[in-house]
């Protein structure tokens, strides 16, 4: 399928691509729960939800698949760059929506699917549990969660996994929180160009986010990253249905 990947920002790091907002990056191949979700996402006669869809790679895949998407991010600029990417013959089956976590609201009972790709990460762990229990409320009975955040494995913070199983291990709820994101960049690096804080989690903690807003877990697990230097616990996944 014609992409339009012209249309992106040019990148230092390959297989990843910079988002508008200094908000992380958004990887040029699906992982593979990203890739269940599109799959998935095409068989349903539903409309899906991808939120935080950046430039729109798992959109695209699911228009493709034959799923209707609303797809939503923070950034409006992401979402004009995705609707010249989705090809003529699919754009009646697309909806682009401005939207901010935890704050953004559907009607209930609204989705097939819903997914979250290297998104939940960037929120505290308050918002993480709020927007989880939000997109309970918004998918249909028997509609799927296909989660997907950074681990404490992968990006500057990696450094300091040891600390993040101490803390996991003395039972704190959130072990990889870091509050000044600023410490771990290398010099001359501009603060700005980075979030204030992020929140890296493991398969364990955030199935546990979705069993306390009420689904069941299909899968939880590690998954392997998009550039040269991934390992096979770069993001955590879970998918998750609701009864």
């Amino acid at each position: 399928m014609p992409e339009n990947n012209d249309l992106l920002p040019d990148s230092p790091v390959e297989g990843l691509v910079p988002t508008l907002n200094n908000t992380g990056w958004m990887t040029v191949a699906l992982d593979e729960i990203s890739t269940d979700f599109a799959r998935y996402a095409g068989t349903l006669d539903d409309e899906v939800l991808d939120v935080g869809c950046a430039y729109g790679i798992a959109t695209l895949a699911a228009l493709e698949a034959g799923a209707r998407v609303l797809a939503c991010d923070i950034e409006p600029r992401h979402l004009d760059i995705l609707a010249e990417r989705v090809p003529e013959h699919l754009r009646g089956n697309v909806r682009c929506q401005t939207a901010v976590l935890p704050d953004v609201d559907f009607e209930p009972a609204t989705f097939g699917a819903v997914l979250a790709s290297r998104v939940l990460h960037f929120l505290n762990g308050a918002d993480v549990e709020l927007t989880v229990r939000k997109m309970h409320d918004w998918l249909k009975p028997g509609g799927r969660a296909y989660l997907v955040a950074d681990s404490p494995y992968v990006g500057p913070w990696r450094d300091h996994a040891a600390e993040y199983e101490r803390r996991k291990a003395a039972g704190e709820d959130w072990p990889g929180f870091i509050a000044d994101y600023a410490q771990f960049l290398p010099p001359g690096t501009d603060p700005a160009e980075h979030p204030d804080y992020i929140n890296p989690m493991d398969p364990d903690i955030l199935a546990r986010v979705c069993i306390a807003a009420g689904f069941d877990i299909l899968e939880a697990r590690f998954l392997r990253g998009g550039t040269a230097n991934s390992s096979d616990r770069d993001h955590a996944g879970v998918v998750a249905v609701k009864p």
